[in-house]
């Protein structure tokens, strides 16, 4: 009998978390928005890489003769066309980190009446 109440309270007590945990999460939609934008910076970065490692390898393949200049230069305007646009978008997502993170107008100067200070 003992046993058999200790389950139920252990039930009532895990039923009574998965109802409350989620209703005190600090999580807000601004913090979600956030890792969002920080894995997409890191995709991104690792897309980034990975196009400067084809480069590289394309390189390589030049040098050793494994490919014809005809396909190298069309490979190597490809590649590097995603590279720079790559960059563009993370700078651009980079500026809209930046942006969200300053403080509003509100928050720069409590009371700047232009006073100069003296």
């Amino acid at each position: 009998m003992t046993a058999a109440f200790v389950i139920l309270a252990l039930i009532a007590l895990a039923a009574l978390a998965y109802v409350v945990i989620p209703l005190r999460s600090t999580a807000t939609p601004t913090a979600d928005h956030l890792a969002a934008a920080l894995d997409e910076a890191r995709d991104l970065q690792s897309r980034h890489d990975m196009v400067l490692a084809a480069l590289r390898d394309l390189e390589d393949d030049r040098a050793t003769d494994k490919i014809d200049e005809i396909d190298y230069k069309q490979l190597q305007a490809r590649l590097q066309a995603r590279a720079v646009d790559l960059m563009k978008r993370i700078d651009l997502q980079a500026e809209e980190r930046a942006r969200a993170s300053r403080p509003g107008p509100h928050a720069l100067a409590p009371n700047d009446s232009g006073s100069g200070g003296s």
